[in-house]
């Protein structure tokens, strides 16, 4: 397969500021940079460098700080925008990046926990655990600790993952659900179990990348991350058997045959980039990387496609969550018709270029 509109696409994404994406502390900004920072890594080419650069510094002030972070409000998504200064600072030495790692890490200090030990996934989404915190905050918390802590103790990481295999994995059926209410309240929760009703690609998605990120982190540090590892394959084992024909895998994994579900492109990509730099970093056996393979051609394939000289990716669902959106007061009730009818589905969203990005560049490093 040609990945010629792949190039186009990554060349001429990172100069639609307005349009794509905004400048902004935000994950999703977040996952586009750390696709073009992985892409830097890879290829050499300071362009993505100084795109990653430029944005970031943009969001600072005249004093060195970054006026949208308030450590008065916990949100684990607050979290995941601070990944990316661990590189600029590896490489500037500037000081003004190590102040926002330091206030973001004092935060977590005191950031609100459920009674099992897990990061709350916001305060106004108390008690819960959703996969995509897993992503959001432990990238953060292992390499602020592998590069700025005396002592290097990863324990609260591994129990939180290990939370997750506890309250959020279907043991019948080897799946991960969206999320986990420990106080039962929630309307979206089962109220014997805490879980969330059904099993969305994309939170799986979350979870295998913090996973595979995690474990490159802990590569050369004394602790045994054994469990992550089979944690890994153990998630991938169970979604394997849900990957279509085609290559793609579902926005609700395990109901491929329901009228109104669709192949989506984020939680593939996500997937596809797990399996692939897992297998490259010799977490999994290369049968993985050849399934993670089929899932990104099988995306790209699918919906990249070009209009009016524009490359665009299509089969992104914009956003997904439980509860009610605290922005637009739309309940968000878990339900299958929740996830495919009540959230749309856009063409170059981040939650899907992100991951394509990211793949692509592991794509390119299987291939050296």
């Amino acid at each position: 397969m040609t990945y010629q509109m792949l190039d186009q696409l990554r060349d001429h994404y990172m100069e639609s500021e307005g349009k794509w994406f905004s400048l902004r502390w935000h994950y999703i900004e977040n996952c586009i940079l750390k696709s073009y920072m992985d892409s830097y890594k890879q290829s050499g080419n300071e362009d993505f460098y100084l795109f990653v650069k430029s944005f970031i510094d943009r969001l600072y002030d005249e004093n060195g700080s970054i006026p949208a972070i308030d450590v008065r409000y916990y949100s684990i998504d607050q979290i995941r925008p601070a990944t990316i200064l661990f590189d600029l600072y590896q490489r500037e030495n500037d000081p003004k990046y190590k102040h926002v790692l330091d206030l973001i890490y004092e935060q977590l200090k005191t950031y609100p926990r459920t009674a099992s030990g897990s990061f709350w996934h916001k305060e106004n989404y108390p008690n819960q655990i959703w996969l995509d915190g897993l992503y959001m905050g432990q990238p953060f918390l292992v390499r602020y600790i592998k590069e700025f802590e005396e002592k290097k103790d990863y324990s609260d990481t591994i129990h939180q993952f290990l939370n997750v295999k506890k309250f959020i994995f279907n043991e019948e059926n080897r799946l991960y659900y969206h999320a986990y209410d420990e106080s039962r309240e929630m309307f979206w929760c089962d109220k014997t179990t805490g879980m969330s009703p059904n099993v969305w690609g994309r939170a799986v998605g979350w979870l295998v990348m913090a996973l595979v990120d995690v474990l490159e982190l802990l590569e050369d540090e004394q602790v045994n991350s054994e469990p992550l590892n089979m944690m890994l394959q153990e998630t991938l084992d169970g979604m394997l058997p849900y990957q279509h024909s085609g290559g793609m895998w579902y926005q609700i994994v395990d109901m491929g045959d329901r009228p109104g579900n669709y192949l989506e492109s984020s939680g593939t990509l996500m997937l596809a980039y797990a399996m692939l730099k897992g297998s490259r970093l010799g977490y999994l056996a290369t049968e993985y990387a050849e399934r993670g393979k089929s899932a990104f051609d099988a995306t790209v394939q699918q919906y990249l496609r070009e209009e009016d000289g524009e490359v665009l990716l299509g089969g992104i669902c914009r956003s997904a969550g439980l509860g009610t959106n605290p922005d637009t007061g739309k309940v968000r009730d878990g339900t299958f018709k929740y996830y495919t009818e009540n959230e749309i589905i856009v063409s170059n969203n981040g939650h899907g270029v992100a991951p394509l990005i990211m793949a692509y560049t592991e794509v390119k490093l299987s291939e050296l």
